[in-house]
């Protein structure tokens, strides 16, 4: 797939064979979606903003700019870059409350637009939506981005959901009907808006006719239909964007963002007491060191995103669940939250967030117990030798610990992980990855892809469906602990299948209990992240995703 031009009528879509979605009106069966396209129009124009300057800082350069091939760090970094630019089906405002922007309305069973089943799904598209080159967005490039996202030659992180579309059909310019191959509960929450791997809807009058669509001019220069264009890139030094006038909420109050690319957590508070970023991420500890700044202010955000310790269950011993729950019970993840976090990352249990339905509270980890943590070890056969460490049969019970520099609470995290298992005799290297690294793909040399840890701290951001199969499944693009439970897998099929919240909070409930007994993730804690902000930024509310989705409200007092 991956082919580009301007209209239906433009010459390279009619010379074009391998184009899935060229030919305007026409019904084409490419790699299992049927789809139509649509026209073009013209922009409307808005107001004028007043010339003011938001500044901040990202942790990493993004690798791209093209959200199709935006990938799932513990920072979200190309996806706070994308939202600046692009805009999902529905968002989540800081209350949690979810949001149609780039439909007219949510589709549910009560309004016709979703199936009694869950298989038959129709999109509304809103009419004043425009690119910032000026066509309007249509049904057109929302088949035209579905055709690239299940695309084998893209290289995407996930197809997880669009690849169980088997039909996509164009009623007319401004609506888009899908037919998923069976029931898919999480499909509304997920398609083009919060899923584990977020995808938003792409230009095809841009894109389509280019063959090579992730090494395309377009990952460096995106034309979005969000609210702010995309201005310059000074590799690993910032971006910058200017506000789009044709923004179909108006013109964004705040004129140019810049976002500095800034690594170091330390250089980041700086910046932030000495004035030069006006946000920012801080964590915890952090925050008492800001304490004389009268002019901050801060923003607490519960994430949907839990993080902890991925034991990479195909290195022996760590195949054996004896040694995993001795390692559970080796680490006190109460005192982690308590003194490194102050209580603001609460401890949790499963992958599910505390503020999830599908939250079990029923489900715990082996709790901290240094003495059945040593029983567990003596039974695996790891005894202690005189100085202390364990050993079975003349191999010393060792891991390589992995971290990224760029979190200090991760930091912070991995030396008290390495001083309690050390008292329970295990010798732990923290070996010190950047968050670029640790999560590229398997083909790019990523860390965590290619298994190339024994344990390692991980943040996963979840969705905001519950669906936690991208993370838990045998097959999952985020299961880097490589632990494999068939009858796991049935439970995740089962709850993925099932449309009531009820039976679905049932299914999770097991899921997350027979993952607790596992333990091939030692879960540590659901953070609230905080942002420190100047109290004269108004309008900066982050919400559990992404702290620029609501940038277009951004606005600097005082200037």
């Amino acid at each position: 797939m991956a082919n580009v031009s301007g209209t239906a009528d433009h010459p390279a879509e009619r010379s074009n064979p391998m184009r899935p979605f060229g030919i305007e009106r026409r019904l084409f069966c490419v790699f299992g979606i049927i789809v139509t396209l649509a026209g073009c129009g013209q922009p409307e124009p808005r107001g004028e903003a007043p010339a003011t300057t938001v500044r901040f800082d990202l942790p990493a350069d993004p690798g791209t700019l093209d959200p199709l091939f935006a990938h799932v760090d513990a920072n979200s970094v190309e996806g706070q870059v994308a939202r600046l630019a692009f805009e999902p089906f529905i968002d989540i405002d800081a209350g949690g409350r979810s949001i149609p922007v780039l439909l007219r309305r949510i589709p549910t069973v009560a309004n016709g637009d979703l199936s009694h089943d869950g298989r038959v799904i129709t999109y509304r598209l809103r009419r004043d939506v425009h690119w910032q080159d000026g066509p309007p967005v249509t049904a057109s490039d929302v088949l035209f981005t579905l055709g690239a996202i299940v695309d084998t030659r893209n290289p995407v992180r996930s197809r997880e959901g669009y690849d169980r579309i088997v039909k996509a059909e164009r009623i007319d310019d401004y609506t888009v009907r899908i037919t998923l191959r069976s029931p898919w509960a999480p499909a509304v929450a997920t398609i083009f808006s919060y899923g584990s791997a977020p995808q938003y809807v792409l230009p095809a009058h841009l894109l389509r006719g280019h063959e090579n669509l992730a090494q395309d001019a377009f990952g460096a220069h995106p034309v979005g239909d969000g609210p702010y264009r995309f201005v310059r890139w000074d590799r690993g030094e910032r971006l910058i964007y200017a506000a789009n006038p044709t923004y179909w909420r108006g013109r964004p109050r705040a004129a140019r963002l810049e976002l500095h690319i800034v690594p170091d957590p330390g250089t980041n508070l700086t910046l932030l007491r000495s004035g030069s970023i006006d946000w920012n991420l801080i964590a915890p500890a952090q925050q008492a060191a800001l304490a004389d700044q009268r002019d901050l202010a801060y923003a607490v955000a519960p994430l949907a995103l839990v993080a902890g310790i991925a034991i990479n269950t195909t290195h022996p011993p760590l195949n054996d669940v004896r040694v995993r729950r001795a390692l559970a019970a080796s680490i006190d993840r109460a005192g982690i939250s308590r003194k490194i976090t102050y209580g603001r990352y609460p401890p949790i249990d499963t992958a599910q967030p505390l503020t999830s339905w599908a939250h079990d509270p029923g489900a715990h980890l082996p709790r901290y117990d240094p003495a059945a943590a040593d029983a567990l070890l003596d039974a695996a056969g790891w005894k202690r030798g005189p100085d202390g460490m364990r050993a079975r049969a003349g191999r010393s019970l060792a891991f390589t610990y992995v971290q990224f520099p760029e979190t200090t609470t991760g930091v912070r995290v991995a030396t008290v992980v390495q001083s309690e298992l050390a008292a329970r005799g295990i010798a732990i290297t923290i070996k010190s990855i950047s968050n670029a690294q640790l999560f590229l793909p398997a083909a790019q040399g990523g860390t965590l892809a290619r298994g190339a840890f024994d344990l390692a701290y991980v943040p996963w951001p979840m969705g905001a469906d519950p669906d936690d199969s991208f993370l838990l499944s045998c097959a999952g693009a985020a299961n880097y602990m490589r632990w494999c439970d068939p009858t796991l897998d049935v439970l995740e099929r089962a709850a993925i299948g099932t449309p009531d919240r009820v039976g679905r909070a049932w299914l999770y409930a097991r899921i997350a209990r027979r993952v607790a007994a596992a333990v091939p993730i030692i879960y540590l804690f659901n953070p609230a992240y905080v942002y420190a902000y100047r109290q004269r930024l108004h309008g900066f509310a982050p919400n559990a995703f992404l702290p620029t989705w609501n940038a277009d409200a951004w606005t600097m007092a005082g200037k």
